[in-house]
């Protein structure tokens, strides 16, 4: 068993995939952490904030993809995901870009710098 938290405006008792034209770095889902403060920094960004707590139980049936590093391969799933496309995984799980690094692949994405130079 694993303690997820998702920082929220509100309690979210069974959470749901709401799908937006709004593409994050993992695509359409629902975003937690395994690092309560990063929850808590998230619920700071409303004016009302909660922090809720979810077991995750490991389910063998489920396709997971998982970034250990900010590799290439992860760049180039996050710039994926970004532009759009869909991807059959259940779970991904690996570091979302901060805010400096959001910053160099919108410029990436948009030609403002190279690879190279991300």
């Amino acid at each position: 068993m694993q303690i997820v938290y998702y920082g929220s405006y509100c309690k979210v008792s069974k959470p749901t995939i709401v799908k937006t034209k709004y593409a994050k770095d993992f695509g359409v889902g629902f975003y937690c952490t395994i690092l309560e403060e990063q929850a808590i920094k998230w619920a700071k960004k409303y004016a009302t904030s909660f922090v809720n707590i979810y077991e995750y139980h490991e389910n063998k049936n489920l396709k997971i993809k998982e970034f250990t590093l900010m590799s290439e391969e992860w760049l180039d799933f996050i710039i994926d995901s970004r532009l759009g496309k869909k991807h059959d995984y259940d779970i991904v799980i690996g570091t979302m870009a901060d805010d400096q690094i959001y910053n160099y692949v919108t410029d990436l994405i948009d030609g403002v710098i190279t690879r190279e130079a991300f």
